[in-house]
């Protein structure tokens, strides 16, 4: 299991193209939110089980979405 994962949510791919460069030639884990901002159970057992987590979003009118 990787020790750092990524969640992310990217609306228009550009978060994804981020989260994908900051996580090249690693062993991060990228875990994607879906259009309704959920994760299933698999992605919360990776997220339980990593030391560190870094979350990246896009900004909605000056906010993160939801």
């Amino acid at each position: 299991m990787s020790k750092l994962v990524i969640v992310f949510f990217s609306g228009y791919g550009h978060t994804r193209k981020i989260a994908e460069a900051a996580a090249a030639d690693t062993d991060v884990l990228l875990v994607e939110i879906d259009a309704n901002g959920d994760l299933n159970d698999e992605q919360w057992q990776q997220l339980d089980a990593a030391r560190g987590i870094i979350f990246a979003a896009p900004t909605y009118m000056g906010n993160v979405p939801w």
